[in-house]
């Protein structure tokens, strides 16, 4: 055999081990598409329009389980990729609770991923910017300009001349979601004779949550990138936080996704996923509408009450990924029969067309016919499913909520 066609059964292979898994990886998600049309053309349009001002805000979708919400984000992903934006991925967890900005933010950095580079997205772009003819100065002359925390305009000024390693590290760390590295711009500016053209005094933890990804995104697109596209998978585990973290869990989700009062940063384009059950179980069984905005406004924090207030309403409004027809059924069925074969060397047969029930999703259909098939090659018999239909629990679970804090949007020193 020969190496491209070992390499292409392999990559078979994994489509259809991800699938009976029921974790679609990258060869699935290419090999499948997307039969969502209308969000994939919005969503389309949106990567087109990233850098237009006065854009609309960022796209969420609902879903049932197993209807494909994270396929479609990984759809989303390929799409982004082949226009040569860097692309994140985070989802929704007890290490990355979406109440927690700087957790979000470390997270959407860790995972960004760009075309055909296996290398740190941030750790690109800083590479790359120095190498392409006046990016830097480009990037310097925004960042004076669009009026950001002088450590920008600090970092972009030192970007275009010689750095220790060691102090290059520290930007991309704080670039990523760390501290600043306070002692080594100093200093470095201090040898350039330029200390006292930045006052890095008294920086603010909110300004940072906001003005970061600015940056961020402003230096994706000085490295020579299309933009940054962050997706924000399994919204729904906010239905398990306690009151207070499910508050600013919604005011962080309208800040990622531009909604008002927020602005949709230019260049950064956000699409999210929740439960379609989400809405009636969560937010009209614990009035979370009527009640938690308005604990925001107690608190005294109106931006974070109207960021929530906005995303709740977003979340109301999500588009529902609908149950495919039988047409991208058979289209489905077609694709994973060749698939299989090519994966196994065996000439699998046509796949069993279960009867279309209202429960049963993609995700049953394909895990159906895999299976099947695996029964067929392994013992040659087909085989008898027993369908388990799963779906979200929304259970206050302490683990995963905080003790009552600060607004993620409240002034804080944020160490320089």
């Amino acid at each position: 055999m020969s190496g491209a066609a070992d390499a292409d059964r392999q990559e078979a292979r994994g489509a259809i081990e991800a699938l009976r898994a029921g974790v679609p990886n990258r060869s699935a998600i290419r090999l499948l598409g997307s039969h969502e049309d209308g969000i994939s053309h919005r969503f389309a349009a949106d990567l087109g329009r990233a850098w237009e001002t006065g854009r609309g805000p960022g796209i969420i979708v609902a879903g049932d389980y197993g209807t494909g919400k994270s396929h479609l984000l990984g759809h989303m992903r390929e799409q982004a990729l082949a226009r040569n934006f860097v692309v994140s991925w985070v989802t929704v967890s007890k290490e990355t609770p979406l109440s927690q900005p700087a957790a979000m933010h470390a997270a959407a950095l860790r995972g960004a991923m760009v075309a055909g580079r296996p290398e740190d997205a941030v750790a690109v772009a800083l590479a790359d910017i120095v190498g392409r003819e006046g990016a830097v100065q480009a990037l310097e002359e925004w960042a004076t300009g669009a009026g950001l925390l002088p450590v920008f305009p600090a970092i972009a000024y030192l970007l275009g001349r010689d750095l220790p390693a060691e102090l290059m590290r520290g930007i991309e760390a704080f670039l990523a979601g760390g501290r600043p590295p306070t002692q080594g711009v100093r200093a470095r500016l201090a040898q350039l004779g330029a200390r006292g053209v930045f006052n890095l005094t008294g920086l603010k933890a909110a300004q940072l949550v906001v003005e970061r990804p600015r940056f961020l995104a402003e230096l994706f697109r000085a490295a020579g990138f299309a933009g940054w596209l962050v997706l924000i998978d399994e919204v729904e585990l906010i239905g398990r936080y306690g009151a207070v973290q499910r508050a600013t869990s919604y005011a962080e989700l309208g800040r990622w996704l531009g909604l008002a009062p927020a602005e949709p940063v230019p260049g950064l384009v956000v699409a999210a996923a929740i439960a379609e059950d989400f809405t009636r179980a969560v937010i009209d069984t614990r009035l979370d509408e009527e009640k938690l905005p308005e604990r925001l406004r107690l608190k005294g924090l109106p931006r974070s009450a109207d960021l929530a207030s906005a995303a709740l309403r977003a979340i109301r409004r999500a588009p529902v990924l609908q149950r495919p027809g039988d047409a991208e059924l058979q289209r489905h069925a077609a694709v994973l029969q060749r698939c299989y074969a090519a994966a196994y060397g065996w000439a699998a047969p046509p796949a069993a067309m279960l009867p279309r029930e209202s429960r049963r999703t993609m995700r049953h259909h394909i895990r159906g016919w895999i299976i099947d098939w695996d029964m067929r090659r392994l013992y040659g018999a087909a085989a008898g499913l027993v369908e388990a239909h799963e779906g979200y629990g929304y259970a206050e679970d302490a683990a995963l909520s905080e003790p009552e804090g600060e607004d993620p949007f409240a002034d804080g020193d944020a160490g320089l």
